[in-house]
């Protein structure tokens, strides 16, 4: 169920009137059977998938807290490695087989098959959440809760297609609590919903509309047009995934209920460490939480440092997508990471004053800008293509 389609907005119509209608303890339980029927309508057969797993996540960490069961750490981390298992089944069995291919590595065709013709949705979004969660308890920072409020964190349907990311620990005390609907946040709620709407349907859209032709063929482009489809997908991105996120945010608001913001001007940060602070935030916390500090974070040394940002920028790449070229757009912004701490660490002792000011922090947002524009150009287009583009782009061709 896409969020601009007119089903979605009669959708979440229902469940809201139906929501405040109901005695507060139903209410949850309703919203639970309104993320079953939002994920069904969708594709059907991968109901039982998530249903299953998610019985099984929860089953695991609870009995993991029984003091009696020996062996809880190796407990959780089966558990998340099933999990992670299961994405990397249906998200990168075809990855992986063609990089095999692609080195020379013979693959039996009688192993394709093994394939999965179908993505569940928003299986990257239910396997953050569920490892989050499967950590939080194994690190002793979370109790499991009750079975409706996890259920609840799961399948809340505001978050379902593209997040926000969210957090068992921010989101369960908010199940079940509020009374009456709040009518200043149903007009926030509303208010966000409709700007979510317009910069979807009216700036991505159109900017969309307007690109994708010639993305298509970028090496029949002269540089000035490629320069503008840069741009045009810079901002098509933004709008498209900031309006979604609004209107998730938004529709969560109607019930009562606050989940992560995921955007905040990320194309007037004057870093690359500010940019990746400001876009897709509940992603980049996720990856620092979860991936960079238990790599060891800062705490090994720089080198390592630089190492674990590389790797952690990386598996964010290969998250977006399962592709080479998702992964060197991950590699781009951890290398652009790496040089920052580096340029931080020089730029202490050079002369002069702490701050270049409001003209310094002008030309760095416009450097930043235009080599996280450049590094669209990876995300959109395979490697070898992308090679010739930026050439282009920065000259050098």
């Amino acid at each position: 169920m896409i969020f601009t389609t007119w089903l979605y907005g009669l959708f979440l119509v229902v469940a809201v009137a139906v929501h405040w209608a109901l005695p507060r303890a139903a209410r949850p339980w309703w919203l639970i059977g309104a993320g079953i029927v939002f994920y069904a309508n969708y594709y059907r057969p991968h109901l039982p998938l998530i249903l299953v797993v998610t019985v099984l996540v929860y089953g695991t960490a609870r009995l993991a807290v029984v003091r009696e069961i020996r062996y809880r750490a190796a407990l959780l981390a089966t558990a998340i490695a099933a999990t992670l298992g299961v994405l990397a089944y249906y998200k990168y069995t075809g990855f992986a087989f063609d990089t095999l291919t692609a080195a020379g590595v013979s693959v039996p065709g009688a192993w394709r098959p093994l394939v999965a013709e179908h993505v569940p949705l928003a299986i990257s979004f239910f396997t953050f959440e569920y490892v989050h969660y499967l950590i939080e308890v194994r690190r002793g920072t979370l109790l499991p809760g009750r079975p409706r409020d996890f259920f609840l964190f799961i399948l809340f349907f505001p978050t379902l297609v593209c997040g926000p990311i969210k957090r068992f620990g921010d989101f369960q005390p908010q199940v079940g609590t509020v009374d009456r609907p709040d009518h200043a946040e149903v007009a926030l709620g509303l208010e966000r919903i409709v700007v979510g709407l317009a910069k979807k349907l009216l700036v991505a859209d159109t900017i969309q509309h307007l690109i994708t032709p010639l993305w298509a063929v970028p090496l029949g482009q002269p540089t000035w047009l490629l320069w503008l489809m840069t741009y045009g997908y810079a901002f098509q991105i933004l709008f498209d995934f900031s309006g979604y996120s609004d209107i998730a945010i938004g529709s969560a608001q109607l019930f009562g209920y606050h989940v992560p913001e995921n955007f905040a001007y990320p194309y007037l940060q004057p870093n690359v460490a500010r940019f990746w602070r400001c876009w897709h935030m509940s992603l980049t916390s996720w990856i620092t939480d979860y991936v960079y500090i238990p790599l060891g974070g800062n705490r090994r040394g720089r080198m390592r440092a630089q190492v674990n940002r590389l790797v952690a920028m990386s598996l964010c790449g290969l998250w977006h997508g399962a592709a080479g070229h998702f992964v060197l757009w991950g590699a781009y912004h951890g290398v652009a990471l790496d040089l920052y701490q580096v340029w931080r660490r020089v730029r202490v002792r050079l002369p002069g004053p702490a701050s270049y000011g409001l003209l310094g922090r002008g030309i760095a947002t416009v450097v930043t800008f235009h080599f996280v524009c450049i590094g669209w150009v990876l995300f959109v287009l395979d490697a070898a293509t992308a090679r010739v583009v930026i050439r282009r782009l920065v000259g050098l061709a």
